[in-house]
Parts: C-alpha cells; sequence; structure tokens
C-alpha cells in the first residue's frame, strides 16, 4: 500500500503532465490561427504581415475562435484577413478544416469539456482533494488517471489536425518557391505578358476570344529570344507551355476545317492555392 508522499508524488506527475497537454493544445491553437495571414508587398517596402491577434487569448477564448474560423461546418466564402492595398502584390495564407455536422459537433463538445477541466485543474484542484488524507490521493490519482483516459481521443484527433496543417503549410512552402508561384506573381509585370495582354485587350472579335498560334507569332516576332526566356526564368518549355498550363488565362477550342485551334484570354480572376486533404 502507498503511502502518502509516494501519492502526493504521483499526484504531482500527472498533474505536470495534464498541465502540458493543456499548454500544448492552447499553443498550437494559437499557430494554427497564426497561419490565417496576409503577406502584402509594396514597391521598397518590408514586406507587411497582418495575421490574428491571440497572443494574449485564454484556451476558452481560442477555442471560440478556433471553431469559428478553423473548425467549420461548411464551406464559407473566404473573408480577407487583410484590407486590398493598391499597387502591391497581397498573398493570403488560410488553413480550415471542412467538417461535418457530426464531427463539428463532436470537436465542439470535446473543446468544451477539455477547457471545463483545464480550468477545473489549475483553479479548484487543490479545493476538491485535500492531499493531506491518503483516501483523497487516491481520489485524485483516479480523477487524474480517468481524466487522461478522456482526452485521449481528443487528443490524438488534434494531433491529426496539427499534422494535416503542417502538410498544407509545407506545400504552400514549396508552391512558393516554385516556378509556378514566380509565374504567378512575377509574369505579368513582364514584357511579354504585357504584349499579350495588350493584342487581347485591342481584340474586339470574337468576344475577346484570340488563337493562341497569332498571340505566339506575334510575341516571337516581337521577342525573338521570348521561349528561351521563358525556359530559364519560369521553368515553362515555351510560350505555348507557358500559356496552357500556368493558369493565368482563359482557354477554349474552337473546331476548324483541320482539327481545331486554342482561343485564349486573360484571366483576371485571384490566384488561389488550394491544398485539400484527402
Amino acid at each position: 500500500m502507498q503511502n502518502i508522499e509516494e501519492c502526493r508524488d504521483k499526484i504531482f506527475i500527472l498533474l505536470g503532465k495534464q498541465l502540458i497537454r493543456f499548454q500544448t493544445v492552447e499553443m498550437r491553437l494559437k499557430s494554427l490561427l497564426k497561419l490565417n495571414r496576409s503577406i502584402s508587398f509594396e514597391k521598397n517596402s518590408a514586406p507587411l504581415i497582418t495575421e490574428p491577434l491571440v497572443n494574449n487569448h485564454t484556451l476558452g477564448g481560442l477555442s471560440s475562435k478556433a471553431l469559428s474560423s478553423l473548425f467549420i461546418r461548411t464551406q464559407q466564402d473566404e473573408n480577407s484577413i487583410a484590407n486590398d492595398v493598391k499597387n502591391s502584390i497581397r498573398i493570403d495564407m488560410r488553413v480550415e478544416f471542412n467538417l461535418s455536422e457530426c464531427s463539428y459537433q463532436q470537436l465542439n463538445s470535446q473543446l468544451q469539456e477539455f477547457v471545463a477541466d483545464r480550468n477545473f485543474v489549475t483553479h479548484h484542484f487543490q479545493e476538491k482533494f485535500n492531499l493531506s488524507v491518503l483516501d483523497e490521493c487516491h481520489n485524485a490519482i483516479d480523477f487524474l488517471l480517468l481524466l487522461e483516459k478522456k482526452h485521449k481521443p481528443f487528443l490524438d484527433q488534434f494531433e491529426q489536425y496539427c499534422l494535416t496543417a503542417q502538410t498544407g503549410i509545407d506545400a504552400q512552402i514549396s508552391y512558393l518557391k516554385s516556378n509556378l508561384f514566380k509565374t504567378h506573381f512575377i509574369f505579368p509585370v513582364d514584357e511579354i505578358y504585357q504584349e499579350i495582354k495588350t493584342q487581347i485587350e485591342n481584340n474586339h472579335k470574337n468576344n475577346g476570344w484570340i488563337s493562341l498560334t497569332t498571340i505566339a507569332a506575334i510575341i516571337l516576332n516581337k521577342f525573338p529570344d521570348s521561349n528561351k526566356k521563358i525556359k530559364l526564368e519560369y521553368g515553362f518549355k515555351n510560350l505555348h507551355d507557358l500559356v496552357l498550363n500556368s493558369g493565368l488565362f482563359l482557354l477554349k477550342s474552337e473546331p476548324t476545317l483541320k482539327g481545331e485551334r486554342i482561343l485564349i484570354k486573360l484571366n483576371n480572376q485571384d490566384v488561389n492555392f488550394t491544398v485539400i486533404e484527402k
């Protein structure tokens, strides 16, 4: 039979482990929420990073914010984190988990219980258990072991959410380092793109659609080294490859007597990069 000192030692070990779990969830929620940020680049200025202010939030506040912006029941329209800044490039990074109604309610319940248990252990544990009494020490040990078992499913699932978020961030970082990112954010100010834009905007036939073959001939005539430049600076084989695969242009095919031809327009929509976890 354990004496009271041995029981207390076990209680302190279990309490320490439990407090670390509470703090780990709190820190990870802050990190996840901060992933939803905007980075604005203006000429001759350092990048401006705007992210949610969560450093002073308690676990309860973080849980509420996470349930409204990270863990959502249905696909929501993305709200900009920062206001548009003219003459700048802005990258919005967003992490969210689309849950079924059942999964959302389960997570909501688990988070509420986790917060309530954290508050109890932090503020009322010694009021509940008199650690000078051996029987109450045993009760405290049973309570902490039961708490550990109770929270395990939530903590395991939360760990998976964090791993999924990390995978998404790694994919975004890879994208930011890729030729595709360079094409999306640098090629539009390139003289080649500007010439394509001019040709498309000056084309008043066929509802603005223009033949890719025509565009390619114009560009090659004006910029003889254009294909070489595109390969070296943007990683595409040539202009045709860039137009067809960069996402910067709208495409459609049109039948001709000899087969078909590709028509293009500018794609003026925002460039979105989404990682879908299957």
